[in-house]
């Protein structure tokens, strides 16, 4: 019978770390696009369909390169870097 106890406070703990893991990308998620936000001060329409342009091509490097942590900053690095280049050539 106390095995059968231990199982399920093992299955509860287990659906709890899962929970807070996905719960935590989401997090981590939402500042990127946030900074991207900050990166990019949008001020009309054109620029605000930039953004999301960016935005649509950060979730999918970050879903492309999930498990692979070096590759996700170096294409995050190169979009942000992108991101300036095309921001400062905008503002001259």
């Amino acid at each position: 019978m106390s095995d059968f106890i231990g199982k399920l406070k093992s299955k509860g703990k287990t659906e709890e770390d899962i929970y807070f893991a996905k719960r935590d990308r989401e997090l981590i998620e939402a500042l990127h696009k946030k900074r991207l936000h900050k990166v990019v001060k949008c001020e009309d329409d054109v620029e605000k369909k930039i953004i999301k342009e960016y935005e649509q091509r950060f979730v999918k490097i970050t879903k492309k390169n999930k498990k692979k942590p070096k590759r996700l900053l170096r294409a995050c690095k190169k979009l942000i870097t992108e991101i300036m280049e095309r921001c400062s050539a905008r503002h001259q």
